[in-house]
């Protein structure tokens, strides 16, 4: 067997007014301080549109109510496509290949419920854990290099790293594929702060007032900066002079979770400026009543809403909390069940695309396979990696085109194969 290497890789608030944005998430790091304006651009967005957030809240309670009904795909994997998109400036920003293969390992580990961390989550807690079955496959990788600055701003977020012309890079059809921009996201003009990443949530949900545009397609994904992205980063993540410990991936899989749909879990509420979030909620019903987030900490004892006999304590192990990432390991059962109807309904058409791509650059044979593996390439490949269907690397290889596959388990892989042209995927099936 071919041994792999182990790559193991939010005082001020950015005031969010466009009005093609609501649903963005932003992660501002400044300070001690870990918070978000998903709450401020809801707000903004009902002052220049009276009955906003009574729209949006009506397509999320659709959608839920389909969620609850709908149990006929849970024990089904769903496969998605990504699209990594590295635009970089300066040489550190152009990240390795490891780091972009560690993080779609964490994310499989994450929505597969194979993290390492996973049991951790304490014992009252433990009826809610699920496994999502959602695998994210690399699709293609491209890399831009670019003299743009990619600034927020109390004007909006910046969506030039999605264009081609304003210094980024375009989006691969974005209703088949997950686009992941990765940059460097400087600090956000005129306030200060920094945010993590952003991502937007699928069109309609939460629905649009007949008076604003829904995100062009071309701009719909997921945006990280480039210090986030992948397990054991190696550049440091300091906002004025505070070192943030993001060397788990984590703010991938939490930006996926807003992408398929999900909010928060302490409901987005009032607890921005020091008030309180108790009386709002995240629209799932097995996420305990929360109060704020959790400024980055891992607290086993806060409790933010006191509801009486029965009450629980903060979620704090959940991804879609701010929590820190030595803690976070779960998606409940409703909250997968929401992502996987969002999938299957909002963004089914990512299911069951074809990697034309990859097959444009290689082939193998024979598929199904027992033995051994042939890999015939269109260009000279610097490395070839053969993943399980949870996206755990089993085989790597650096000179040979005919792998010895024979030990591994029956089942479904992915080969993927890196070249200079860039790095491409297929699937294959071990009998």
């Amino acid at each position: 067997m071919y041994q792999c290497k182990n790559y193991s890789m939010k005082n001020r608030i950015a005031l969010m007014v466009m009005l093609f944005i609501l649903t963005v998430h932003i992660g501002i790091l400044a300070q001690n301080n870990v918070q978000c304006g998903f709450d401020i651009g809801m707000k903004s967005m009902e002052a220049l549109h009276p009955g906003f957030i009574e729209a949006s809240n009506k397509v999320f309670k659709e959608i839920k109510h389909i969620s609850d009904q709908n149990h006929t795909t849970r024990n089904d994997i769903i496969e998605v496509p990504v699209v990594v998109h590295i635009v970089w400036k300066n040489e550190s920003e152009n990240l390795d290949d490891s780091l972009i293969t560690s993080q779609l390992e964490v994310l499989n580990a994450a929505f597969n419920l194979q993290n390492k961390n996973k049991d951790i989550l304490r014992p009252i807690f433990k009826d809610l854990q699920e496994d999502a079955k959602i695998r994210f496959t690399l699709y293609e990788v491209k890399r831009i290099k670019t003299s743009q600055l990619f600034e927020p701003s109390i004007l909006g977020l910046p969506d030039e790293v999605k264009q081609t012309l304003s210094g980024g890079s375009d989006a691969l059809d974005t209703e088949q594929h997950i686009n992941i921009w990765v940059c460097k996201l400087q600090p956000i003009a005129f306030l200060g702060g920094q945010i993590l990443g952003y991502s937007y949530p699928p069109s309609g949900l939460p629905n649009w007032p007949e008076n604003v545009s829904a995100p062009e397609k071309e701009l719909d994904g997921i945006v990280i900066d480039y210090r986030a992205f992948g397990r054991n980063n190696p550049n440091p993540f300091v906002v004025s002079g505070v070192s943030y410990d993001l060397h788990e991936g984590l703010t991938t899989v939490h930006e996926m979770g807003h992408y398929l749909g999900l909010r928060h879990i302490w409901g987005d509420g009032n607890a921005i400026f020091g008030g309180n979030s108790c009386t709002e909620d995240d629209g799932i019903d097995d996420t305990p009543n929360q109060g704020e987030q959790s400024n980055f900490q891992c607290d086993y004892s806060q409790n933010t809403c006191n509801n009486g006999v029965g009450d629980l304590p903060d979620l704090i192990e959940n991804y879609m909390d701010y929590s820190g990432e030595a803690c976070q390991c779960m998606f409940t059962k409703e909250q997968v069940q929401f992502m996987r109807t969002v999938i299957t309904t909002k963004r089914n058409s990512l299911v069951g695309t074809k990697n034309e791509v990859s097959l444009n650059h290689f082939s193998l044979a024979p598929n199904p396979v027992q033995n051994i593996l042939s890999i015939k390439c269109h260009s000279e490949p610097l490395a070839i990696r053969i993943y399980d269907s949870i996206g755990q690397c089993q085989i790597s290889d650096f000179t040979s085109t005919n792998l010895d596959v024979s030990q591994l388990p029956s089942g479904w892989y992915t080969c993927q194969i890196s070249t200079d042209s860039g790095v491409f995927t297929e699937s294959f099936i071990k009998y």
